[in-house]
């Protein structure tokens, strides 16, 4: 295994949003960025339609971690969307792109990111 920075974008639920996914994505996170690589994560606007959250909210009071770079851009129920932050991942250049996957509903959004992604890094 190379010694190498490298740069990661993490997709995965994270803060304003609360839980253990978002915890431990921010931890894992940080554990990346001791370990001196550039870490990126893309959380969600919206992970579910409000008639599906078992929960009060999905969001958190707590101010966010100061030392992680964070951009609320993934919505889970939007196609066009997808798009978007496929190609806004793909324009970051990075070496490595970590998915949490925690819920079939998910499936259909992060695989096509993940798609998307791969697509505009080809042509670009």
């Amino acid at each position: 295994m190379s010694n190498s920075v490298k740069k990661i974008v993490l997709v995965s639920p994270a803060h304003p949003l609360r839980g253990g996914i978002s915890a431990s994505s921010e931890r894992l996170a940080q554990a990346l960025l001791e370990m001196g690589h550039e870490v990126l994560i893309y959380s969600f606007s919206l992970q579910y339609p409000a008639f599906l959250f078992p929960g009060k909210t999905q969001f958190t009071d707590d101010p966010a971690p100061a030392d992680l770079l964070i951009k609320t851009r993934l919505n889970a129920v939007n196609p066009l969307n997808w798009l978007l932050v496929g190609r806004s991942i793909a324009l970051e250049k990075p070496d490595q792109i970590v998915v949490r996957f925690w819920l079939p509903f998910m499936g259909p959004c992060l695989g096509s990111v993940l798609r998307i992604a791969r697509f505009f890094q080809a042509i670009h």
